[in-house]
């Protein structure tokens, strides 16, 4: 699903007399805070927080190439996977079949039982201009839409239009609370940045709730997530190069520079100030099942690119290194870091970071029912479909 922080990037280029005029004084607005790439050398993954693994790939990158780096990437994540494959596969066999379910899958329960499992949708942000839904909002409405028609309880998080990392989490902390009260079980759902939140949550605002409450929280889906950071939020919010500092300063200028802390939030792993023994002390029965994306292109690089192409040309420019990524999230940095003590099911797509409109590794869509637009953008009706193909393969295991 191609998010708001994109369609945000996209914004911030297209003024050209504001961005220009951003150029000129954006020593003044914003203060030196860029850095210089040796373009030898990849951008250190220790400098946001990212794990080992992240590195491991920017450096395979650097010395092997981008195809080799992907290759790379398709053997190494299943090694993370602690699933060994069957969440993928049971997914995608899911996604393939509208009649096929798994006798095993949280579908299956009693009405009961489903009732009492709430499914929250965290979205990240609201839309470009604060005032409607976007796709990707729309697209996770139509899959809570899907779980209550399945029977679950289900609740789509109001998101705040563009907000920082603190203030989303702070934002829905109170629906949240009552998703927790008003349930058996719990599995929360995030998306692209809502990802962000959804940890920066854990850390500060759940870990308030009572013990039995917590104990309730059986899952954290993670849909092309930025749980390591964003390397395109990293250049925009911290780089020298002139398009960096004058998108900054054009932020300022128009009286958006909070943004400018939002993007650097983003830039980092929200993992930064997470202690020893988190999650596992807080929510002893989560499992992380995570989506990722694998670019498609021959060449290492994602496959019809759903926001600025200027932009991300730029960056692969002036950054010095490029790594395998969906045009906003690197694939590796999609991962929960392999110092969380939490299991981890990991399913492997391939495309662009709007996921829903790619494939598997195999070839299968991931929504064959569910096209995109005439367009070529996000069909929001791809929430309902993914949702029902991952309710009929998830399985109920993962309640413990």
């Amino acid at each position: 699903m191609l998010k708001p922080f994109s369609r945000l990037l996209v914004s911030l280029i297209a003024s050209r007399r504001v961005f220009l005029s951003g150029l000129g004084v954006a020593s003044l607005s914003v203060g030196c805070t860029g850095y210089l790439d040796d373009p030898a050398l990849p951008r250190p993954a220790s400098l946001t927080g990212a794990d080992s693994f992240v590195e491991e790939v920017r450096q395979r990158s650097v010395r092997d190439g981008l195809v080799e780096a992907k290759d790379y990437l398709v053997d190494a994540i299943p090694e993370r996977d602690d699933s060994r494959g069957e969440m993928e596969s049971r997914l995608r066999r899911a996604s393939g079949d509208l009649d096929f379910i798994y006798p095993d899958a949280v579908a299956t329960l009693s009405e009961d039982r489903r009732s009492g499992i709430q499914i929250a949708f965290i979205p990240g942000m609201k839309a470009k201009s604060g005032s409607k839904p976007s796709k990707p909002v729309l697209a996770l409405a139509a899959a809570s839409e899907e779980a209550k028609r399945l029977g679950f309880g289900s609740t789509l998080i109001p998101a705040v239009s563009r907000g920082g990392v603190e203030e989303n989490a702070a934002a829905m902390s109170d629906s949240l609370a009552e998703v927790f009260a008003d349930s058996e079980e719990v599995i929360l759902l995030a998306k692209s940045k809502g990802s962000h939140d959804l940890v920066h949550y854990l850390l500060h605002h759940g870990k308030d709730l009572p013990a039995e409450q917590r104990s309730k929280l059986k899952a954290a889906v993670i849909l092309g997530g930025t749980v390591q950071g964003s390397f395109v939020a990293d250049w925009i919010a911290n780089h020298s190069d002139a398009w960096a500092t004058g998108t900054r300063a054009m932020l300022v200028l128009s009286g958006r520079g909070n943004q400018v802390q939002m993007l650097r939030d983003i830039a980092k792993s929200p993992w930064t100030e997470a202690p020893e023994g988190f999650p596992r002390n807080l929510y002893p029965n989560l499992t992380f099942i995570t989506l990722v994306v694998i670019p498609g292109g021959e060449d290492g690089r994602p496959v019809g690119a759903d926001w600025s192409p200027l932009l991300i040309d730029q960056i692969r420019k002036t950054a010095g290194w490029e790594s395998p990524n969906d045009s906003l999230v690197e694939t590796a940095a999609g991962l929960v870091p392999d110092f969380v003590d939490a299991p981890q099911w990991i399913v492997r797509t391939s495309g662009t970071h709007a996921f829903p409109k790619g494939d598997y590794l195999d070839g299968a869509k991931v929504t064959p029912n569910t096209p995109p637009l005439e367009d070529g953008t996000l069909n929001p009706e791809c929430g309902r479909e993914i949702m029902n193909a991952f309710l009929r393969s998830l399985p109920s295991s993962v309640l413990k």
